[in-house]
């Protein structure tokens, strides 16, 4: 698939996937797509938990349950390493977000559709919890977990602002 259909091919699964297994390639693939990411002072601060099946999956929907993680057959959990930081500056947002999004990127290209889940993790319990449930430490924040698999169906899509309602030229006027 041409990366500008990608793009735009793009949207955010909330419903439901079908139980069809997603082959680790795959999820290796996205994984990959992911740490290819650019990363502040190269601190390569993003760790990444895939988890390939509805097992592996189940702990965190016992912690968060939306429809699409209830169903989803694999998700891949994006933390980023506190301790990653070999300066005063810290890049920890702008890089999970960006391997974040070159993974939705990747799993669109490879047929797959995703969600950025994201919102039930700002809670602190939530937060500890599913940390338990990955096996990491305190010293990771899970910033994003992408559940990933085919839809139930064909996905509802928002609808987005045109291009002239949000760019300009030379300034804002």
């Amino acid at each position: 698939m041409d990366y500008f259909n990608t793009v735009e091919k793009r949207y955010s699964h909330k419903e439901r996937f079908l139980p069809d297994a997603v082959p680790l390639a795959s999820l290796e693939s996205i994984a990959k797509a992911g740490l290819a990411a650019p990363t502040g002072y190269n601190s390569q601060c993003v760790k990444l938990v895939i988890l390939k099946n509805r097992e592996e999956v189940q702990p965190l929907c016992d912690i968060v349950q939306t429809e699409g993680l209830l169903t989803a057959p694999a998700a891949i959990a994006v933390l980023t390493d506190s301790e990653a930081h070999q300066n005063e500056h810290n890049f920890e947002l702008e890089d999970y977000a960006a391997a974040a999004t070159q993974m939705l990127l990747a799993a669109t290209a490879l047929g797959y559709v995703s969600l950025w889940l994201d919102s039930p993790f700002f809670d602190e319990n939530n937060q500890k919890a599913a940390l338990n449930a990955l096996g990491a430490s305190s010293r990771y924040h899970l910033r994003v977990l992408l559940p990933i698999g085919l839809p139930e169906g064909t996905g509802s899509r928002r609808n987005k602002q045109s291009f002239d309602e949000r760019v300009y030229y030379g300034k804002m006027t």
